[in-house]
C-alpha cells in the first residue's frame, strides 16, 4: 500500500493582491482564492502521491502561500497477477504463399486476404 497525502493551505506569506494575481495565473479563480484566504487553514487537495503533493505545494508557495503536506491514508495497490506465459507452438503459425506474411493459423491471410 502507498501513502496518500493532502495539501493544507495555512495562510499568506506575502501580500494578498500579489497572491491573488499569482494564483490566478495558475488558473484559480479570484473567488476561490478569497475563500482559501478567509477559511484558512483549509485543505486544498487530497488523495495525492507525495510527489504530486510536493508539486502542488511548491506552486502555492511560489504564489506566496504557506502550506503544509499531511499524510492522510493509503492507496490500495492493484494485486499482482501471476499469469503463466503461453507460448504458441511453431505448428500454430503459417506463412502466406501469396505475400509471405507469417501469422497464426487462420482461414485467410490477415495482410493480403489470400484464402488458405
Amino acid at each position: 500500500m502507498t501513502k496518500k497525502y493532502r495539501v493544507l493551505f495555512l495562510g499568506l506569506v506575502e501580500n494578498e493582491e500579489a497572491f491573488k494575481k499569482r494564483m490566478s495565473n495558475l488558473g484559480v479563480s479570484i473567488p476561490t482564492v478569497d475563500q482559501m484566504i478567509n477559511k484558512a487553514p483549509v485543505i486544498l487537495k487530497g488523495g495525492m502521491t507525495l510527489r504530486e503533493a510536493r508539486q502542488y505545494a511548491d506552486a502555492v508557495q511560489l504564489a506566496g502561500g504557506k502550506v503544509n503536506i499531511q499524510e492522510h491514508g493509503l492507496f490500495e495497490e492493484p494485486e499482482t497477477i501471476n499469469r503463466s506465459l503461453h507460448i504458441k507452438l511453431l505448428e500454430d503459425f503459417i506463412m502466406c504463399p501469396e505475400c509471405g506474411y507469417k501469422q497464426l493459423r487462420e482461414k485467410a491471410c490477415v495482410k493480403c486476404g489470400y484464402w488458405f
